[in-house]
């Protein structure tokens, strides 16, 4: 990639069809591309201020040791101008070498770090990615635009029917046995007994993993009614949070679906964010971004969802979600592994 227009012609068959309006980003460690990160602007947007969005794909791409980065923004001026301004400030703090910065709007591109009028004119120049070899080579070398691993309609339709709140008699019930919970949890928070409702969610957590991993999966109301409100102590669903794995996902995935489609809104926001967790975890975006929306709906301001949105909005790949815990619970927890 030697000029502007290799650059936007590469990044089919990197990304695929870029996001509009969104960015991509790509690291560079030696002389090729070792990552690339994009942004969907409008999700973006929910996910905090662009300083602390544009952290995120900086970090990752330090810490692989990358030494550069190229950035493509698509969209109009006003909306993808504060992100990349964020990339720059993020990449200047990581000391990280940033070798171009364009932004792409109706047809045209202009850069963010050169200044020339010979080379990038005020009104922009055509994108002309007939002109670049770069498309040519990938024929060659057997190589096609990447393609969407799932069709809009199927996933709506999956993801539909794991996060749709159950309605009828059942809403009524749960709604009923939901209540009862929270007022028995509050009664002993009220006696000072944080501790003991502490231990009996993570028991009561950790034995619904293991009948799920086992296959025999917890469907009583009562039981999803206490999951819920035992999922609101910080402790208890961070320490579930912890443990969803590659190899347990599966298993969360299907209970933290059902939890959260039984329980009233209100409670919603923690089992869809483990969701969101457990569906990352199986690379599985079309879902985790649905339960991350149903999570904030529920609770627009759940640090939990916005973390992971911000992580989810890049496409960090899933290797990292650990960084992605709270700290603390990294470095030890006193509770067995289920």
């Amino acid at each position: 990639m030697t000029t502007p227009t290799d650059i936007i012609a590469t990044l089919p068959y990197l990304v695929g069809v870029p996001p509009d309006p969104g960015l991509v980003v790509l690291a560079m460690r030696g002389r090729g591309v070792h990552s690339a990160f994009r942004g969907d602007l409008d999700r973006l947007d929910a996910a905090g201020d662009p300083l602390k969005r544009a952290a995120a794909p900086v970090d990752t791409a330090a810490s692989e040791g990358c030494t550069a980065l190229v950035i493509v923004a698509y969209g109009p001026p006003e909306r993808v101008t504060p992100y990349v301004d964020g990339l720059l400030s993020a990449a200047r703090e990581r000391a990280l070498t940033v070798l171009d910065a364009l932004r792409v709007t109706e047809g045209r591109y202009w850069s963010y770090t050169c200044g020339r009028a010979g080379c990038c004119p005020a009104g922009g120049t055509v994108v002309n990615v007939d002109s670049s070899t770069i498309p040519a080579d990938a024929v060659l070398h057997g190589l096609v635009p990447v393609q969407p691993l799932h069709s809009a309609a199927g996933d709506a339709a999956r993801v539909r029917a794991l996060l749709e709140p159950v309605g009828g008699e059942e809403r009524a019930a749960m709604d009923a046995l939901a209540e009862k919970a929270e007022a028995r949890a509050r009664l002993m928070l009220e006696r000072g007994m944080r501790g003991a409702l502490t231990d009996r969610g993570l028991s009561a957590a950790l034995a619904a993993v293991r009948a799920e991993r086992s296959g025999r999966g917890i469907t009583g109301r009562e039981e999803l009614a206490w999951l819920g409100t035992y999922l609101t102590e910080t402790r208890v669903r961070d320490e579930m949070w912890a443990r969803i794995t590659a190899e347990t996902a599966p298993a969360h995935q299907e209970l933290w679906s059902r939890v959260a489609r039984h329980l009233p809104r209100r409670l919603r926001a923690a089992p869809a964010s483990l969701l969101a967790v457990a569906a990352w975890q199986r690379d599985d975006r079309a879902l985790a971004a649905a339960a991350l929306d149903a999570a904030l709906t529920a609770d627009p301001g759940y640090s939990m969802a916005v973390l992971m949105s911000r992580a989810l909005a890049w496409g960090l790949p899933v290797e990292r979600w650990r960084e992605f815990t709270p700290r603390w619970l990294r470095e030890r927890s006193e509770y067995p592994e289920e």
